[in-house]
């Protein structure tokens, strides 16, 4: 391996490993920003079964595929609550980063009613398309 190889190869290891920066959204008038701690018990559960641990905004996590195993492989963007729905973005790191979007219901027992992936420039469009989504 020659010299200038090598050099390189220390040079990206010692890269600090970072999330991408997201736009900040504008929050919708009929929508009110929230926490993970205000959602309710039963959301707070449905999104542990399907995403897991999430940071919150902010927090670290294993943005890229260089793993620290006492952090989470995902961090919350934002929550969304409107009457009828929840809207949660989520960073999701490792190898392939993505920011998947969900929408829920608003109900005792909620439901997910989308999925979407998104990436730093697209989450803010695709929170407001969830967010007028037909039922």
């Amino acid at each position: 391996m020659t010299p200038r190889a090598v050099t390189a190869i220390l040079l990206l290891a010692a890269t600090t490993a970072h999330a991408d920066i997201i736009p900040a959204c504008r929050v919708p008038i009929s929508a009110t920003p929230t926490g993970l701690a205000d959602l309710p018990p039963a959301l707070r559960e449905a999104l542990h079964q399907k995403l897991g641990t999430i940071a919150q905004p902010n927090q670290p996590f294993n943005a890229t595929d260089m793993i620290e195993p006492n952090l989470p492989s995902r961090r919350l963007i934002f929550i969304w609550s409107t009457p009828d729905r929840w809207i949660i973005a989520t960073e999701h790191g490792g190898l392939a980063y993505n920011d998947p979007i969900l929408a829920y219901t608003r109900t005792p027992t909620p439901t997910l009613l989308a999925e979407r992936y998104a990436f730093p420039n697209t989450v803010c469009r695709t929170a407001l398309e969830l967010l007028n989504l037909k039922k």
